[in-house]
């Protein structure tokens, strides 16, 4: 509907242009130039009205305008009947009242919408637009005020009405380009329609102003008679329009420096000219606010970019998650101290920088989500500040690994730094109320022995550090002779090669029945005896193999080896059971089923003689592939153990629907057990080998380390137990399958049976 009268109105008003272009000068019509203007701007009033009414919210500026325009309207038609019969209406009349009233009402939406479209603007951006606005307000006071002033006199009443037109109309200007020019990179067709309707009201009141101090003219005419009515459509019209829809990916454009510029030079250009004639006093005053305003803009510029220069160089230094200086400022600092060294006279400095890499990171953000190992990131880098001097630099470098430089240090101090930030990472932390438990390999490198560049630095701490995640120790240091040519990818290829000639060894460490003491089964331990690391434990290479895709060919050796020692053992009257780890990979192989099959067939050992051990986090990273082959396995015959269980990774509600058969319990279950055997951590002890028994499960204990924690857990009714107290993993040849580790204190069985 709006559309078909907008159309109508659009028609009339093209007819009416016409109508003043075929007149003869001086020909007018009170019907058409009065009533019918006066009932068009009264149809286009309404329209806001209509606008106002349809809108749920934003109903201020649909209302506003609606209530200029309307006045403006009114204000035609008391001029019209003031002018019938001919009469020349006073100044002031009725009419000026209604003519005024428009842009006090005009003010009020232009503001409100230029207000809208820019909450988030800096006041730089304002003082944009009133360097614009005050620059062509002085421009426009030069020509207005001054033919008004020559132009009117007498009735100091009247001259004040006739100098309220062109000072209304400056600040209508004013506002629309100060406006333009913060609005400026911004899609607002609305906005562009109510300037363009302020510009055609400029030109047609210059117009009258120019017809009624003598200068009149035709064309003057035609101008003067048009401009409100289209003025007065397109600011109705403004209020349909849609905002055109944003484009998110789009980057914010710059506000325009055009308009600013030009009123700037408006203002330099009026204080110019009036040293050279006199201008209006108005004129002068808007030059000189325009020219304060340019300086406070100035002014704000420099402090903001000042400002915003120290906050880039902080933001491109500083880790956005963490607060912590990055890789980038690690460069700052580094190139900085060998730029010192190699124009340095003095006595040498030494620099040691410490390469941290997070071990079980993956497993936090697999279990419990991003955030959480956002969280713990969070969390690590104010606890590991506070063993630091104020000296020394922690950064973080990415993912899970951080850097440590410490200026003017020597080997005993790196190394006690390094056991103290070790301490600190392995201490607990809270993530969404589960307490969680890291550890960290650390490489130590130092400069300039080690290396006189950044690059150079870094890449020998990593060597070490990878030399600390392979070995026994949790820091090492750069040793040319063992890490010089040496790296991941080094490793991996020598780690290929011990898989393809089987250059591994198995330890086995016993588990213990706690109702009979005797030695049930046993866990196969795999060992790399590495010819420059060393004996490197599996958790240490196991993921160089996963990446590497080893683990198919590895697990099939491991359990050929174990199932042959068992097949042994059994030939000598040994009835054990030998427990293997497996990795997710290997539940996610479509042949390892018939791996275990084939392996059990060739030693000739039924299903009983083998334990498949699982880790919780295994489980969870892939629950429903898991469940079925869990599943498939049991069928089989073959047990299946959920190692590590209690760690906080995983849900009670996983268990029930998983046909595993033994849970062994971490060993952070057991550990509090050897400080204080009561309280709550005896209970949720018990309470987990109750919940095993009630679901048809044998639960195993490891990390035994003393008498009275295993006599503990057999009084508390756990099945079998594994530990540094029974026995250290061992070569087969040293195993002690006799040994009788029968506890000290009566098992549950025993207490029932008195």
């Amino acid at each position: 509907m709006p559309r078909v009268v907008y159309a109508l109105l659009g028609t009339l008003l093209v007819s009416y242009l016409a109508s003043l272009v075929l007149r003869s000068e001086g020909d007018t019509s009170l019907l058409v130039d009065g009533w019918l203007v006066a009932g068009f701007e009264l149809v286009a009033s309404a329209l806001c009205f209509s606008r106002a009414l349809g809108l749920r919210r934003g109903r201020t500026v649909p209302l506003a305008l609606g209530c200029a325009l309307l006045s403006w309207s009114i204000g035609d038609a008391l001029l019209t009947a003031e002018s019938v019969g001919g009469a020349t209406p006073p100044t002031p009349s009725l009419a000026d009242a209604f003519y005024l009233g428009f842009y006090p009402l005009a003010y009020v939406a232009l503001v409100l919408i230029v207000r809208r479209e820019t909450r988030s603007l800096i006041p730089a951006t304002w003082l944009d637009g009133g360097v614009a606005g005050l620059g062509v307000a002085s421009v426009c006071a030069c020509f207005a005020f001054n033919t008004i002033l020559r132009s009117v006199g007498g009735d100091p009443l009247a001259v004040a009405t006739n100098l309220a037109y062109p000072i209304g109309d400056v600040l209508l200007l004013a506002l629309v380009v100060g406006g333009t020019a913060i609005l400026s990179g911004r899609r607002n067709a609305a906005w562009i329609m109510l300037a363009t309707a302020c510009g055609v009201n400029a030109i047609g009141d210059t117009f009258n102003l120019f017809q009624s101090s003598g200068g009149a003219s035709h064309i003057g005419s035609v101008f003067d008679g048009i401009a409100w009515p289209t003025a007065i459509l397109l600011m109705s019209m403004s209020v349909w329009l849609r905002p055109a829809a944003s484009d998110p990916l789009a980057a914010p454009k710059a506000p325009g420096v055009l308009l600013p510029g030009l009123g700037a030079l408006s203002g330099l250009a009026v204080l110019f000219v009036g040293t050279l004639r006199h201008l209006s006093p108005w004129a002068l005053g808007l030059a000189i606010a325009t020219l304060i305003t340019v300086g406070i803009r100035i002014a704000m510029s420099t402090r903001s970019l000042r400002t915003l220069t120290e906050e880039r160089r902080l933001q491109s230094v500083t880790d956005e998650l963490t607060g912590l200086g990055n890789r980038r400022y690690l460069f700052q600092v580094l190139d900085a101290f060998f730029v010192e060294y190699d124009h340095r006279r003095g006595p040498e400095r030494r620099l040691a920088f410490l390469f941290v890499d997070l071990d079980h990171f993956k497993e936090i953000n697999d279990s419990f989500g991003h955030s959480a190992g956002d969280q713990l990131l969070k969390q690590l880098g104010p606890r590991l500040a506070g063993s630091l001097r104020g000296s020394d630099l922690l950064v973080r470098l990415g993912g899970d690994e951080l850097g440590v430089v410490l200026i003017d240090t020597d080997l005993n101090h790196a190394s006690g730094v390094a056991e103290r930030l070790l301490a600190r990472i392995q201490e607990p932390f809270m993530l969404e109320g589960v307490s969680v438990r890291i550890s960290a390999s650390i490489g130590i490198a130092f400069a300039p022995a080690d290396a006189t560049d950044t690059v150079g630095l870094l890449h020998h701490a990593d060597l070490a550090m990878y030399r600390a995640k392979l070995g026994a120790s949790a820091f090492e240091f750069y040793k040319a002779d063992i890490d010089a040519g040496g790296n991941r990818l080094r490793l991996v290829d020598e780690l290929r090669v011990a898989v393809e000639t089987g250059d591994f060894v198995l330890h086995y460490q016993p588990q213990v029945d706690l109702h009979s003491g005797e030695v049930t089964a046993v866990e196969a331990l795999l060992r790399w005896p590495h010819p420059r690391l060393g004996v490197v434990p599996p958790l240490q290479f196991l993921p160089l193999a996963e990446e590497a895709g080893l683990m198919r060919p590895l697990t099939a050796w491991v359990l050929d080896q174990a199932l042959a020692q068992c097949a042994a053992w059994r030939k000598d009257a040994h009835e054990l059971a030998v427990s293997v780890n497996v990795s997710a990979t290997n539940l996610v192989d479509a042949g390892f089923i018939d791996v275990v099959s084939d392996t059990l067939a060739r030693h000739g050992l039924p299903t009983s003689a083998l334990i498949l051990e699982i880790t919780e986090t295994t489980i969870i990273g892939d629950f429903e592939r898991c469940k079925h082959v869990i599943a498939q396995l049991c069928e089989g015959g073959l047990t299946v153990s959920i190692d590590d269980f209690g760690a906080g990774f995983t849900s009670l509600a996983y268990l029930g629907s998983l046909a595993v058969r033994e849970l062994k319990l971490d060993r952070g279950f057991i550990t509090p057990l050897v400080v204080d055997g009561e309280g709550r951590d005896l209970e949720l002890v018990r309470a987990t080998i109750d919940l095993g028994h009630a679901l048809g499960l044998r639960v195993v204990a490891e990390g035994i380390e003393t008498a009275g924690t295993l006599d503990l857990l057999a009084r508390i009714g756990c099945d079998l137990a594994q530990g540094f107290f029974i026995s250290r993993p061992v070569p087969a040849s040293d195993l002690a399958l006799h040994a009788d580790f029968r506890p000290a204190v009566p098992s549950v069985d025993e207490l029932k049976a008195s």
